[in-house]
C-alpha cells in the first residue's frame, strides 16, 4: 500500500468536521491523489461553499474535479487544474487558491506563462512569480531562483547592472543560458560602470571606471586591487592610474564620512614608490581638492606593516 501523506493546517479540521456529518469522507480526502486533495482544498478555501456538510461532503467525493473548480470558482481559467496537480499534496494557505486563480484569469501573459511552466507550485513560488519583473519571469530564470530573497536580490541586481551601463536584455539573454544564476550575475558585474571617484580623466590621469578595468590594473600591478571591487562598486573606494615622466603608479581613494581622502599610492607588487612619483601623485591629488589622510608620512616601519596587510588584502580579524 502506497503511503498516505499527512494533512496538516486549516483544512485538517474541517475534513473532520465533514466526515463527522458524512462517514468516510476523511479517509477519502486522505486518498486522493495530490491534484484532487489541492481541488478540495480550493473549494474549501472559498467562502461560498453554499448548502449543508453532508451535501457538500458527498459533492466532493463524486463529482469531477473541473465541477468542484467551476462551483468554487465561477470560471475556471486554464491551466488551473494543472496548476493545483504541481502543488503537492499539503494544502496550502486559504489565500493561495484565490491568488492562483486571479493570475490566471487576469494576469499578464508572462505571469499566465511563468505559471504554466513552472514544474512545481506553491504559496512562495507564486509570490516570486507574481514579484518577478517581467523580463526576468522566465522559466529558465525562475527554476534557478531558490526564494523569495533570492529573486529580490537577483532583480534589485539586475536593476542596478543595467543603470550602471549593462545592456539589461544582453544580461538577461545571458542569464538564460547560465548554468548557476550568481556566477553570470557576478561575471558580467565586472562590466558595470562605478560611481565617479574624486578625480575625473585628465591629462596623465585615468580613473579605473569598471570592474574589467579592475581586473586588468590588478594584473598589471600584481597586486591586490581586485578585492577592492564590492567597495569601488558601493562608491566607498575608487583608483586612478598617474603617468608622471615616464612612470606609472596606482593612487587609490577612501571615502570616509563622505570625504574623498588619498589612501596610498602603489606601485608593481606593492613595492616601494619613488619618492619623486610619490610626491608628484600627492600634489596632483592636492590640486584637485583631495588631501592625504596621512600627512606625516615618515614612520617608515608603519608604512612597511601597512604594505604587507594591503597584499594580503585581509588582516584575518
Amino acid at each position: 500500500m502506497d503511503s498516505i501523506a499527512p494533512i496538516t493546517g486549516w483544512m485538517l479540521g474541517r475534513i473532520v468536521s465533514l466526515d463527522e456529518v458524512q462517514p468516510g469522507f476523511a479517509g477519502y480526502v486522505f486518498r486522493a491523489s495530490a491534484e484532487r486533495r489541492q481541488v478540495i482544498a480550493a473549494f474549501l478555501s472559498m467562502a461560498n461553499t453554499d448548502g449543508s456538510d453532508q451535501h457538500i461532503a458527498t459533492f466532493m467525493m463524486r463529482a469531477d474535479n473541473r465541477s468542484i473548480l467551476h462551483r468554487a470558482f465561477g470560471r475556471v481559467p486554464p491551466g488551473l487544474r494543472a496548476a493545483l496537480g504541481r502543488s503537492g499534496p499539503q494544502p496550502h494557505e486559504r489565500s493561495y487558491y484565490q491568488k492562483l486563480s486571479d493570475l490566471l484569469s487576469g494576469g499578464s501573459r508572462h505571469l499566465i506563462e511563468a505559471i504554466w511552466q513552472s514544474a512545481k507550485l506553491d504559496p512562495e513560488r507564486l509570490a516570486i512569480i507574481a514579484d518577478c519583473p517581467a523580463d526576468l519571469c522566465d522559466s529558465r530564470i525562475l527554476t534557478k531562483i531558490k526564494d523569495r530573497k533570492h529573486a529580490t536580490d537577483v532583480a534589485l541586481s539586475v536593476d542596478l547592472l543595467s543603470r550602471r551601463g549593462v545592456n539589461r536584455a544582453a544580461l538577461v539573454d545571458a542569464l538564460h543560458q547560465s548554468d548557476d544564476i550568481n556566477d553570470a550575475i557576478k561575471r558580467w558585474s565586472m562590466r558595470m560602470t562605478f560611481p565617479s571617484g574624486p578625480i575625473p580623466a585628465a591629462e596623465g590621469y585615468r580613473p579605473i571606471r569598471t570592474g574589467l578595468e579592475l581586473a586588468r590594473i590588478a594584473r598589471k600591478y600584481r597586486n591586490c586591487v581586485r578585492g577592492y571591487f564590492s567597495s569601488a562598486m558601493s562608491g566607498g573606494h575608487a583608483f586612478g592610474e598617474l603617468h608622471h615622466e615616464g612612470r606609472e603608479v596606482l593612487i587609490s581613494f577612501d571615502r570616509t564620512n563622505g570625504m574623498w581622502i588619498v589612501d596610498g599610492v602603489y606601485t608593481y607588487r606593492n613595492l616601494d614608490v619613488d619618492a619623486g612619483i610619490s610626491r608628484a601623485a600627492f600634489a596632483f591629488a592636492a590640486r584637485h581638492g583631495v588631501p592625504d589622510r596621512r600627512p606625516d608620512r615618515s614612520d617608515k616601519a608603519v608604512e612597511a606593516l601597512r604594505r604587507l596587510g594591503r597584499f594580503h588584502g585581509d588582516w584575518g580579524l
